[in-house]
């Protein structure tokens, strides 16, 4: 049986923004934040009407919206509440910052190189993943208090624009976590044909260590891995640290 998500996936990347694009895309913000809307409340939240749901769902290979729920539900509780149980143990906010420290200095010669090209080359271009868009904001906005010049890429506006760029002048950081990052898969096989300075931020499940061309970082500790939300934190107290540095080589 396929996958229901990556059936709402594939529809959410119509380059039209249709009804069915608009519906997808809010089903997988819902799904991200463990939301199953009722068909009435998902059709108002879209506005359109139930009948398009139910067009939708046929879409999506399911009978209705129905059973589209009841196997979101399900495929969300195999992907994620297991692993969701494994993590929820009592920790104090020592053991906490213990745990980031530590992945920071495990991946201290990634930071160096990613903090020295920026400082080098002023443009950067972030690629995040769509559940790590939030925490890119963030980081965008420390880089450029240091005048540098950067881009949050958006895949669905500026696919166009990729091979109108000089990209060996650039710094790329691709974000790859959840499971929205097939387009950005793509991203980083162009940037690696077109000799462009890549650093990458990603989950476990992206097994990159064969790529000697590319630096790799990986959210490998379980407390930033239960959910989107503590992605998002982790991140963003990493980007926190990322400015403390670039103070201190700045001034």
């Amino acid at each position: 049986m396929n996958s229901v998500y990556k059936n709402i996936e594939n529809l959410s990347k119509d380059n039209r923004e249709t009804a069915f694009k608009i519906v997808a895309k809010q089903i997988l913000l819902d799904f991200s934040n463990n939301k199953f809307r009722s068909q009435e409340e998902l059709a108002k939240k879209c506005y359109v009407s139930n009948a398009t749901i139910t067009q939708f769902s046929k879409a999506a290979l399911c009978t209705g919206y129905r059973e589209l729920r009841l196997r979101l539900k399900i495929e969300y509780d195999n992907n994620f509440l297991n692993d969701q149980k494994l993590s929820m143990k009592k920790i104090s906010i020592s053991e906490y910052y213990v745990s980031f420290e530590n992945w920071l200095s495990e991946n201290w010669n990634f930071l160096e190189e990613l903090i020295k090209t920026m400082i080098e080359r002023k443009q950067v271009f972030l690629f995040p993943s769509f559940q790590t868009h939030y925490s890119a904001i963030f980081l965008s906005d420390v880089l450029e208090k240091h005048d540098l010049n950067v881009n949050i890429f958006n895949l669905e506006k500026d696919l166009k624009k990729l091979q109108n760029i000089d990209w060996t002048k650039k710094v790329v950081l691709l974000i790859l976590t959840g499971r929205d990052n097939e387009s950005l898969k793509l991203i980083y096989d162009y940037m690696k044909k077109a000799n462009s300075k890549v650093f990458v931020i990603c989950s476990q499940n992206w097994n990159f260590k064969d790529d000697k061309n590319v630096n790799i970082m990986y959210l490998d500790n379980q407390i930033s891995s239960r959910n989107y939300v503590d992605r998002n934190f982790w991140l963003i107290n990493l980007y926190k640290f990322l400015e403390e540095i670039l103070i201190k080589r700045c001034d």
